[in-house]
């Protein structure tokens, strides 16, 4: 069976992701998702802006957590180290493996790179090339402050952290 191609907008709680994710359900075809991938560790008024995307958005936001690991401390306890010349554990265990297990080798995906940050998306491109990447910040040349505009006009205020 071929799989079809969906789009995945990768929700982090923050302004540019919001915003890169709502240019991508006003312009994209076909099945849109958005996941966020809840590392059980950030601070409770992320919940209140999630929430309030949600219906800014207009789509409810998939939440993805680990079973393994409740937080990031339990992380740094079993592995024994914060950070590492390859990165954090966390990151790994609570972000990157949930997003390996959602994601469909078919699935172009959205992550919110604002203008400023080109180089991030081109080092994601290099050490991804199996992963159709979507930046639709980046190619409307926007920037954080056009993203936190965005949301002040939305009415949206930003999480406290």
């Amino acid at each position: 069976m071929i799989e079809s191609v969906r789009t995945v907008c990768w929700f982090s709680a923050g302004a540019a992701s919001a915003v890169a994710t709502k240019l991508a359900l006003a312009s994209t075809e076909g099945e849109i998702v958005v996941a966020y991938t809840d590392p059980g560790s950030e601070h409770p008024d992320n919940k209140r802006f999630l929430d309030e995307c949600e219906d800014w958005l207009g789509v409810k936001v998939i939440r993805l957590k680990s079973e393994k690991f409740a937080d990031t401390w339990a992380v740094w306890e079993t592995r024994r180290f914060i950070v590492s010349a390859y990165g954090a554990p966390c990151t790994g265990e609570l972000k990157k493996k949930m997003r390996y297990g959602f994601e469909r080798p078919t699935d172009r995906q959205v992550f919110g790179y604002t203008v400023e940050e080109a180089h991030r998306a081109d080092r994601f491109r290099e050490q991804n090339h199996g992963v159709d990447l979507i930046t639709p910040l980046i190619d409307k040349g926007l920037t954080k402050s056009d993203c936190l505009a965005m949301l002040e006009r939305a009415g949206i205020e930003l999480p406290t952290m």
